[in-house]
């Protein structure tokens, strides 16, 4: 599957190509570009952090055409019912150079889902189970595994396990491992990913499941922030440059069978 470095929060395609220089052509990663959207933001209300999360107007703009990204648009809503309907509606938001959505929900319908691979198949869904996930499964990686497999084979091409609620708490390693496992053993076509509190200084959190599962995929956003809220670019390059070197270093010291 597909592996991506992510940099959520986007807000102007200025930020985007800015970020593109600290990504070799030729890597076997892709910087994942998420912009974050919601029920409100599609309906034109002003978002409590507007730097995060642009207008509808703004986020025709943001995406760029490069074979190094993957452009994703991170959806949530308190109006479940309409998901479809809204996702339908962010992707002409988005214009064509959309490549899909993450869905920053608790059990998102499976069936709203379905709809949207209908009707736009090379649609790529990124399934972020959070906190409020876990508590729903009891934490119970099996659990949660077995949901996936019987809600969402098929359906969605990633799973982003990220228990920080937004608050950008560490990554606990040693908790996400079981869930990664407990994944992996389903042998799911699902790409795995990770997140939680990660920049420039805390990926040594992420390193041990790298090792483990080095295909894994990881997001980073909060603490890639200045202190207006804006992206910062200089650490997020930083970020980008010292992911990329993680991951090649760890490749290179897995043995060929």
């Amino acid at each position: 599957m597909l592996s991506y470095i992510g940099v959520t929060g986007f807000g102007s395609r200025h930020q985007v190509k800015s970020v593109l220089r600290a990504l070799p052509f030729g890597t076997n990663r892709k910087l994942m570009v998420g912009v974050l959207a919601s029920h409100k933001t599609i309906n034109g209300e002003k978002h409590r952090l507007p730097c995060r999360c642009p207008s509808e107007l703004q986020m025709r703009s943001i995406f760029v055409d490069d074979p190094r990204v993957l452009n994703l648009v991170h959806f949530n809503t308190r109006e479940p019912h309409l998901l479809y309907e809204q996702l339908m509606d962010v992707r002409g938001f988005a214009m064509t150079l959309c490549h899909g959505f993450q869905l920053n929900m608790v059990w998102p319908s499976p069936e709203a889902i379905k709809k949207v691979k209908a009707k736009w198949k090379e649609c790529v869904i990124v399934l972020q189970a959070g906190a409020d996930a876990f508590d729903v499964i009891g934490n119970d990686p099996k659990v949660l595994a077995d949901k996936i497999e019987r809600e969402y084979k098929g359906l969605i091409d990633h799973v982003l396990l990220d228990a920080s609620r937004g608050l950008e708490k560490p990554l606990d390693a040693e908790v996400l491992r079981g869930y990664l496992r407990a994944i992996t053993a389903k042998n799911l076509p699902i790409g795995l990913g990770v997140a939680g509190g990660l920049s420039p200084s805390t990926l040594g959190l992420v390193e041990p499941l790298i090792k483990e599962f080095p295909r894994v995929s990881i997001d980073a956003e909060g603490r890639l922030r200045d202190k207006g809220d804006h992206l910062n670019l200089p650490l997020t390059h930083d970020f980008v440059h010292k992911s990329l070197l993680l991951f090649r270093e760890i490749e290179e010291d897995i043995p060929v069978v």
